[in-house]
């Protein structure tokens, strides 16, 4: 998979996560971003293991990827939650 693949798998990870599940409406740029970030590095690292097979879009390369920006904003709204007044 290309890497502009991955950076949009992940921007779309990212906003579905930030106006879905974070209930909070502030930070989407923050969520794009490390839905971008962990889309990324995910992609390159099942790159790296997997066969290259150049041919057509891989879907599973695909949901390794939206998995892995979904991933990475997990693990910051777990190590870091809003506090929330009120």
């Amino acid at each position: 998979m290309s890497f502009g693949t991955w950076i949009v798998a992940g921007a779309l990870v990212g906003i579905v996560v930030s106006l879905l599940v974070v209930r909070a409406r502030g930070g989407l740029a923050r969520d794009v971003g490390l839905g971008v970030a962990g889309a990324v590095l995910a992609g390159a690292l099942f790159d790296l293991t997997m066969l290259p097979d150049r041919a057509n879009i891989d879907v599973f390369g695909l949901v390794v990827t939206a998995a892995g920006g979904c991933a990475a904003l997990v693990v910051y709204h777990t190590l870091f939650p809003r506090i929330r007044s009120g």
